[in-house]
């Protein structure tokens, strides 16, 4: 019997073929490529996440707020979209609220609703399905709370291990840095007192392999200090802008302003990053009703 040509050639020549993986590698130019961020967790802000190419394996990212705002729900806008939206475990250390309260803002953050009317016995029995998936969903989340009160910074990097080892968390989340307490002798200063919490914070990051977003407070200044005006890299001590790799100031240029309709204008002022100094902003959106914060 002869053999069909076409048979010979089938099994003597092996073909290549290039995977749409290797042809989108090949074809986008490097910078496209990295803000794909598969060694990154995404913060859910698209522009933020453009910026700083979301939140890195081993840095340290200080976001650094004055009082009143948003802090706190910006903190559980975070935990939020990289837990409940994309499924990624997260801890939050919070001295400053206790995990009640913490799990009621996000239940209020996540369904819109506040808790007492979520339990009140007149509750909209139409809607009820649907916000009890939301909670459903909430519960499910890997997110875990510690509120020690003025936790110190051994304890902290004590839990953060094991946090690590035993759940595997993805990101770390600490509320703030003011309310870290240590125990040392001498006479160091406060703020000597700070800048080796910090440095004990980014060695945390880089050994546990996971990004740690560090909140900080900042203060008045004294005498004729202008709370609308956008804060900048000068405002934090030095110890911690050269600490983090990232460093942030949400700044709310409307807080107290006349109009209320220019109460949602919010911005977030990218100063550190890429080992350099910047001063990138970024529009955000302020849902008050949900006391979250959203892409603008």
């Amino acid at each position: 019997m002869k053999e069909n040509p076409h048979d010979v050639t089938e099994q003597s020549e092996v073909f290549e073929f290039t995977s749409i993986g290797e042809i989108i590698n090949q074809t986008l130019p490097k910078n496209i490529k990295e803000e794909n961020m598969t060694n990154c967790l995404s913060t859910g802000f698209l522009e933020i996440d453009k910026v700083i190419l979301g939140l890195q394996k081993g840095h340290l990212v200080t976001i650094a707020v004055r009082p009143g705002m948003g802090k706190t729900a910006f903190l559980l806008s975070i935990a939020n979209n990289v837990a409940i939206k994309n499924h990624h475990s997260v801890a939050i250390f919070t001295s400053e609220r206790s995990s009640q309260k913490i799990a009621n803002r996000i239940i209020e953050s996540e369904t819109g609703m506040s808790v007492y009317k979520i339990t009140d016995k007149n509750f909209n029995l139409s809607r009820k399905d649907h916000i009890l998936n939301i909670i459903s969903n909430i519960a499910k989340a890997k997110i875990f709370v510690d509120d020690t009160p003025y936790i110190s910074i051994g304890e902290l990097v004590k839990k953060s291990r094991q946090l690590k080892f035993i759940n595997n968390v993805d990101l770390i989340i600490i509320d703030y840095l003011e309310l870290i307490s240590t125990y040392v002798s001498g006479g160091e200063s406060r703020e000597e007192q700070l800048s080796n919490i910090v440095h004990t914070i980014k060695e945390t990051a880089k050994e546990l392999n996971l990004p740690i977003v560090l909140f900080s407070q900042l203060q008045g200044q004294g005498f004729g200090y202008n709370i609308f005006q956008r804060p900048s890299i000068t405002d934090i001590p030095v110890f911690l802008s050269e600490l983090s790799d990232v460093v942030m100031f949400l700044h709310r240029s409307d807080f107290m302003g006349k109009n209320p309709k220019e109460k949602e204008n919010v911005e977030m002022i990218i100063a550190r990053h890429n080992n350099k100094n910047h001063n990138t902003i970024v529009p955000l959106k302020y849902i008050g009703s949900m006391a979250k914060f959203a892409n603008s």
